[in-house]
């Protein structure tokens, strides 16, 4: 009556091979650490330079804000994640990682410092916020990993944590940042978060002419029909100042810029509100409040540096595949971020960049935005073969459009 029966014992190997399966992935898994999210004692740290987070950022990202500590966070979209360096001489001996996500909106960035904060004693948040984002009412939040990552609030946490011990993407993750470490590649991502490398696309005039002018020309359209500031967007601003009011951070937002012929689509196809006054609007006044709001806590400040400056008018080269300031159309380099943190920090800087960027609030909103309206008309007169280039980008695109719609089926 006691004897094993065949089924069962078939069953018990079944379970046993599983389970052995199961604990050699989490072994190797947790040796690794690929995602940042499953530190252990026996953790090889060797591998931090070579874990490949590029695609699974969001996870990585939260597992560098709640298993390490830092004093500095950068937060935002790809324009800080690629532009952001944590690791400039300015910041000494703090430890600063760059959080910011590819197309990462409002929803996504303000979870982001949320979480963050709830794990980490940070004293400065440097919070991205791009032009638009205020006054657009959608986000690609659920389609780009921020709902099977930590950051995520309504996640299921014991399932999300089992994948990252046992699953098989954490496992081919793993595997990936082997063969870095054999062959010295080093990935997309510092261990600080910063996308540095691996960047470039090709000739940058082509890049900025398929992906840049079209994405403008595409948001001006729909800004046609809606260019009012979003109530939910709104409420993820003060969620990010009220938190790191609570929490006595010192928060600033940056405006980051876009490079001229991206921003020169905007007045060319009749956007309604190309200089963006709305959002700049909208972002002094809700920090204003909050400033008011807390008197005791550190004030907010904005940094603006979106305009046509001369550091964002940089000329498009016909044949390289590089510019110095910009990698695209919409995403300035290191070299441009550098000079925007020491804008930021008031460190000494360049003398090309010594006016780039202000500062915005009540008093010198006015202003800004008087700029702003001259600053289309100065850099059609003192760039006009980019002004045209642009123009017949534009053109192209349209004809390509028009070209595939009168295309027979």
């Amino acid at each position: 009556m006691f004897r094993t029966k065949p089924y069962q014992r078939f069953t018990r190997t079944i379970l046993g091979v599983a389970g052995g399966v199961l604990l050699l992935f989490g072994l190797f898994n947790t040796r690794i650490n690929p995602l940042w999210v499953t530190p252990t004692p026996w953790t090889d740290e060797g591998f931090a330079e070579y874990r490949p987070i590029y695609r699974q950022q969001r996870t990585a990202k939260a597992g560098l804000a709640r298993t390490r500590e830092w004093d500095v966070a950068f937060f935002g979209s790809s324009r800080i994640d690629v532009a952001f360096d944590p690791e400039l001489p300015g910041w000494g001996d703090q430890r600063v990682v760059n959080l910011a996500m590819s197309a990462g909106t409002l929803p996504e960035t303000a979870a982001t410092v949320r979480y963050t904060l709830e794990r980490n004693p940070i004293e400065l948040a440097i919070v991205g916020i791009d032009a638009g984002d205020l006054t657009s009412p959608t986000s690609l939040y659920r389609s780009t990993g921020f709902m099977e990552s930590p950051f995520n609030p309504k996640g299921q946490d014991l399932e999300r944590e089992l994948r990252y011990l046992v699953g098989v993407s954490s496992f081919e993750a793993s595997v990936k940042a082997i063969e870095h470490r054999g062959t010295e590649t080093l990935p997309e991502y510092t261990p600080q978060g910063h996308r540095l490398r691996h960047q470039d696309g090709g000739i940058v005039r082509n890049v900025i002419r398929r992906d840049a002018i079209p994405y403008a020309m595409r948001k001006a359209r729909g800004r046609k029909h809606h260019c009012e500031t979003s109530p939910w967007k709104v409420s993820l601003v003060r969620q990010i100042l009220d938190d790191t009011k609570s929490h006595g951070v010192r928060l600033v937002i940056v405006i980051p810029p876009n490079h001229a012929s991206y921003m020169a689509v905007y007045y060319a196809a009749g956007d309604p509100d190309p200089t963006f006054a709305k959002d700049r609007e909208a972002l002094v006044a809700l920090v204003e409040a909050s400033n008011r709001a807390h008197p005791g806590e550190p004030p907010a400040v904005i940094w603006d540096f979106r305009d046509f400056h001369e550091l964002n008018c940089e000329a498009i080269p016909p044949e390289e595949p590089k510019m110095h300031w910009w990698l695209d159309g919409t995403h300035a380099r290191k070299s441009l971020g550098d000079i925007m943190q020491a804008r930021i920090m008031g460190w000494p800087v360049d003398e090309r960049g010594r006016d780039f960027g202000v500062t915005l609030d009540t008093a010198s909103l006015p202003g800004r935005l008087e700029q702003l309206e001259a600053g289309f008309p100065a850099f059609k007169s003192a760039h006009p073969g980019l002004w045209e280039w642009t123009l017949e980008a534009m053109k192209a695109y349209r004809s390509a459009g028009e070209a595939e719609t009168n295309r027979s089926p």
